[in-house]
């Protein structure tokens, strides 16, 4: 599974790129901090231990299917419709709360991992990469190195590629000084990406 500072970090890039491209530079903090809490939500069987089911020798977090990813963004859609938000602040809104909460599923699935129940309820077969291009997160202990070593690896994949995101939507000039920003930040990217596909699963 990716870190809480992953889900975060890609919650806040998912509504900063969304943000641009609507060309709007206002903050709607309460908005923001529940789209951060929609990013890290499928964490919450770490909690409530019946979204977790053993089957063929396996645990299975349910909260990590298809319909536990997009069961928080629904409810949430409700909520702005019974708020009276219409029109395309409501489409763009609920554009943002399911890619942020479809980014959760796919960074778990990236560390190649966990196993994850997409197909719940309708089946239980899980779906898990043969590879891992994020590091997996590691059991948070003071004197744990592989728990910062792993951080460390997630935010060289995930800051360096966010802030290329950023400065490929922000305009749309072609100063050698974004493009080449923006061409170190991939490059940096991939560079930690080499280094997680050659970690032990």
């Amino acid at each position: 599974m990716s870190s809480f500072i992953g889900h975060s970090l890609a919650g806040l890039t998912t509504y900063a790129v969304t943000q641009q491209s609507q060309k709007s530079s206002h903050i709607n903090w309460i908005w923001l901090i529940w789209l951060l809490v929609i990013a890290s939500m499928p964490d919450i069987d770490y909690l409530v231990r019946a979204l977790r089911i053993q089957e063929a020798n396996q645990t299975l977090r349910i909260s990590h299917s298809l319909l536990g990813g997009i069961l928080m963004p629904g409810f949430t859609i409700l909520g702005l419709w019974l708020l009276g938000i219409r029109g395309k602040s409501l489409k763009f809104r609920s554009l943002q709360v399911v890619l942020i909460g479809m980014s959760h599923l796919l960074l778990d699935l990236l560390t190649g991992v966990s196993a994850l129940p997409l197909l719940y309820p309708f089946s239980l077969h899980p779906f898990k990469l043969p590879f891992g291009l994020l590091p997996s997160a590691g059991r948070i202990q003071l004197d744990n190195y592989f728990f910062y070593r792993n951080i460390f690896i997630e935010l060289g994949i995930l800051i360096p590629l966010s802030v290329s995101l950023l400065l490929s939507v922000r305009d749309s000039t072609k100063s050698r000084n974004r493009l080449l920003a923006i061409a170190v930040g991939f490059a940096v990217s991939i560079c930690f990406t080499i280094w997680a596909f050659t970690l032990s699963r």
